[in-house]
C-alpha cells in the first residue's frame, strides 16, 4: 500500500493474507502484487498522507490535519473505482500538522502511538469507541519533533525517533 490508498478486491487481498502464514520459502520468493488500476480511490484527506495501517478491513491513516483517521472503504464491486467511505473515529494528535510523522501499533492493534512537532508522544487505545488516551508522554528538555514510533509487541515499550537523531 503507498501513501495514496488503493485497495483492490478483498477477496484477492486476504489471499495475500493467507499465504503468508504458510509459506515456507525463502522471504524473497513470496508473490507480490501489483495492482494498476485500483478498485476505490479515497479522499479522506486534504494533504499528503503520511502513514496508513490495516486495522482489520478497516484503515487508520493520518496526514497533516492534527489527527489520525479511522476509516472503512466501501466499494462496488460492478463499477470499479467506485464507492465511499465512512469515518469511523478520529484520534486527535494536537501540533500533528507537519509532514513526515509515522505512527505505530502494537502486534495486537491495542495500542496506537505517534509524535508531534513538540517532542511529545500520544497513546491511544485503538479498539475503544469513543478513542481513549492512555498516556502523553514527554520530555521537558526535548522540543524537537518525534517523527517516529516503534511500539513493542505487547505494547509496553515505546520508542520514539526525534528529528535530530534522538531516540
Amino acid at each position: 500500500m503507498d501513501n495514496t490508498v488503493k485497495i483492490w478486491s478483498m477477496k484477492e487481498f486476504w489471499q495475500y493474507v493467507d499465504k503468508s502464514y504458510s509459506w515456507t520459502d525463502l522471504p524473497s520468493k513470496f508473490p507480490t502484487k501489483y495492482v494498476q488500476f485500483p478498485v476505490l480511490i479515497a479522499a479522506v484527506h486534504s494533504n499528503y498522507v503520511d502513514c496508513t495501517r490495516w486495522l482489520g478491513d478497516f484503515i487508520l491513516s493520518k496526514s497533516v490535519e492534527n489527527e489520525i483517521v479511522l476509516w472503512e472503504p466501501k466499494t462496488k464491486e460492478q463499477s470499479p473505482r467506485e464507492g465511499s467511505i465512512d469515518i469511523l473515529q478520529k484520534y486527535p494528535v494536537p501540533e500533528c500538522d507537519i509532514w513526515f510523522i509515522k505512527f505505530s501499533c502494537d502486534f495486537h492493534f491495542n495500542q496506537l502511538a505517534i509524535g508531534n512537532r513538540e517532542g511529545k508522544i500520544y497513546v491511544w487505545e485503538v479498539q475503544s469507541s469513543p478513542p481513549v488516551l492512555i498516556a502523553r508522554l514527554y520530555n521537558q528538555q526535548y522540543r524537537s519533533p518525534i517523527r517516529q514510533t516503534a511500539v513493542s509487541f505487547d505494547g509496553s515499550t515505546i520508542l520514539g525517533a526525534g528529528e535530530d537523531g534522538t531516540i
